[in-house]
């Protein structure tokens, strides 16, 4: 079970903070500041909730207040669908970084608690940029590039993203060409992955919660599941590329330069979404089952320099090209030979490393190594080979 970490110390080149565009604490009511863009099923907004009345502590970066906003979805209609909502009147361009406190809560089954959910407890917490801010963004429809996390690890896709050209998440392994826009650094979407277990899961139902709810709201959160903690949450824009970051652990990248539909706009959207037409019948579940946000922060952010020092040795020379050799991949971090700080390993770091190569390496270390050309083509040789072995062996 994963020991849920509350710290913003990422595990890659993180961009730095800089000025502050956007806050939002919903310690004074702020619903007149807020547009609720209502999808095809019914739903709730309440922008100054006090979550302490459910049992939830104050979140992480609160200091002991218990205000924010609370998104319900499908508790009576029976609908597949959801709704977003976004702040009025907003607009943001450049470089920038989207952060707040996430909670997800759902309905535990009674007798066996909030370890496997109950009917209707998977629904989805979604957030994100790029919407117009008058268009409803849910699984199935939407304008911007939102994310989104089921809190009972109830789904096969736990973890998702969307945007306006893919309305219905990003597929893993990939089915139509858009879908190589986005990359799951877990190598999935299900709570089962390595990635998401060391992020997430093992969460104890508030004590206060299952006092007022005692049939259903008890007991531990399955390994990987996101329920009933808060996550410190960071969407980061940096050129074209826009990342999903949660608890310091980088899950999904999504470049939007080849975008087959253009977003819509350049607000920022929360909201739920509920992948299923059921919904539950019990009494608890229009008072436990909702997706909670608080301290809503825009700021802008400077890319991270580029660094092809990957073995942080003082100087760039053939040591570091071995480290990219052997980090080249889909995923990476600098330590790995991450130059530009797009948290993979390419050919893009290895144009960084050539730029920057020449700090008076040791010559034993240069004539060991082979050219930069030689390498990629030699990856790419060894991709195709191994392709066609699997394709003879068929």
């Amino acid at each position: 079970m994963a020991a849920v970490a509350l710290s913003l110390t990422g595990l890659w080149n993180s961009p730095a903070w800089g000025q502050v565009l956007y806050m939002e604490n919903f310690e004074v009511d702020p619903t007149a500041n807020w547009t609720v863009n209502d999808g095809p099923t019914d739903e709730a907004a309440d922008f100054f909730f006090d979550y302490s009345t459910v049992g939830i502590p104050s979140a992480p970066n609160s200091g002991g207040t218990t205000r924010g906003m609370k998104l319900q979805t499908n508790l009576i209609d029976a609908v597949f669908g959801g709704f977003s909502v976004s702040p009025n009147g907003q607009s943001f361009t450049g470089d920038y970084a989207l952060t707040f406190d996430w909670w997800h809560n759902f309905l535990g089954a009674e007798g066996t608690g909030v370890e496997a959910g109950a009917n209707g407890s998977t629904q989805l917490s979604q957030f994100g940029i790029l919407t117009s801010g008058t268009v409803a963004n849910y699984a199935g429809a939407g304008d911007g590039v939102w994310f989104a996390a089921s809190g009972d690890g109830g789904t096969g896709s736990d973890y998702r993203a969307y945007s306006s050209e893919r309305v219905i998440s990003y597929q893993l392994p990939a089915v139509a060409p858009e879908d190589e826009h986005a990359t799951y650094h877990a190598g999935s979407r299900n709570n089962t992955a390595q990635l998401y277990l060391d992020t997430f899961g093992g969460a104890t139902v508030p004590e206060a919660q299952t006092n007022l709810f005692p049939e259903t709201q008890f007991g531990v959160t399955a390994d990987g599941a996101a329920g009933f903690a808060w996550h410190q949450v960071e969407i980061a824009k940096v050129g074209t590329t826009v990342t999903w970051k949660v608890n310091g652990t980088l899950l999904i990248t999504v470049e939007t330069a080849e975008f087959i539909t253009p977003t819509g706009g350049t607000n920022i959207l929360f909201g739920q979404s509920d992948i299923n037409s059921g919904l539950s019948q019990d009494p608890y579940y229009d008072d436990v089952q909702f997706t909670l946000i608080d301290n809503v922060k825009v700021s802008t952010v400077t890319a991270p320099a580029e660094d092809a020092d990957f073995d942080n040795d003082g100087d760039v020379d053939g040591e570091d090209f071995l480290v990219w050799q052997r980090g080249f991949g889909p995923t990476g971090t600098n330590a790995t030979g991450d130059a530009n700080g797009d948290n993979a390993v390419t050919a893009a770091d290895l144009e960084v490393w050539k730029g920057k190569f020449g700090a008076t390496p040791p010559a034993a270390s240069v004539s060991a190594v082979p050219e930069p050309a030689t390498v990629i083509m030699a990856v790419l040789t060894a991709a195709g080979l191994a392709a066609a072995s699997r394709r003879r062996r068929r």
